[in-house]
């Protein structure tokens, strides 16, 4: 199914989106960013990776690794999505002025 070059193409790309999606988050947390914004436009493209994902898994002709980067960037949209909400509540929860 997948060649052991397809699977080290995938891995760095993991490693690059994992090692993009932590600077992300970490520069989400320590500056002063309009997490609301953040959160919508993250649920926007968590969806288009999904809607991708799901067009490519159905009407795939044989080859799965194009399914399986698309997979990665739906994991990727998803972790920037899901870290905007968890910081927006970790916002609200804190200290009332």
């Amino acid at each position: 199914m997948f060649s052991r070059e397809d699977w080290i193409g995938s891995l760095i790309f993991l490693l690059i989106l994992g090692i993009v999606a932590f600077w992300n988050l970490r520069k989400m947390s320590s500056g002063t960013y309009d997490l609301k914004a953040l959160r919508k436009r993250g649920l926007m493209w968590t969806e288009v990776a999904v809607a991708l994902f799901l067009l490519q898994l159905l009407l795939r002709k044989g080859d799965d690794r194009f399914l399986l980067i698309l997979g990665m960037v739906v994991l990727f949209a998803a972790s920037q999505w899901l870290g905007a909400i968890y910081l927006e509540h970790k916002e609200n929860k804190g200290p009332k002025k």
